[in-house]
């Protein structure tokens, strides 16, 4: 038998968003923060594969194509970034901190093997997608793949 879910009450949301806000931004790396500054935050990530290629769409808008970086070695993708914080002059006092600032690094072991020679990628409205097409065998070369393409900016 499914269970409904839970009620929900405004109060109980309010509460919700401050632990969201305390555990998601006090413990940041980028901010004030009790752990190692070089953990880095993850961006969402999508990942999927058609009958050809496998394509991975992460969201980081704000961050030029010039601090993204891709690597593929053994089937595994990394893509690592900085996303540089905009500090004004003026002094601010946050209500809501919810966009990450710093480095990021994901690494995603890829379903299938992938003609690294053919991998395209597209920046398009803060969405950053690979595609990298599928080919019979595994390789075990490492390569850096240049990114093309404009910024959206």
């Amino acid at each position: 038998m499914i269970e409904p879910a839970p009620i929900r009450t405004r109060e109980f949301d309010d509460i919700a968003d401050d632990l969201d806000f305390v555990f998601n931004n006090y413990f940041k790396a980028s901010r004030w923060s009790l752990m190692p500054a070089e953990k880095g935050w993850k961006p969402p990530t999508d990942m999927y594969e058609t009958e050809d290629r496998i394509v991975v769409v992460i969201d980081i808008a704000g961050i030029s194509t010039r601090d993204i970086s891709l690597h593929i070695y053994k089937n595994k993708l990394t893509i690592r970034g900085v996303r540089q914080e905009k500090i004004g002059k003026q002094k601010r006092h946050f209500h809501k901190m919810e966009i990450d600032f710093g480095p990021f690094e994901r690494c995603l072991d890829l379903p299938a093997p992938v003609d690294t020679d053919n991998v395209t990628t597209k920046y398009l409205n803060g969405f950053f997608q690979i595609n990298l097409p599928k080919r019979d065998l595994y390789s075990a070369d490492s390569i850096e793949i240049e990114i093309s393409g404009e910024d959206d900016e």
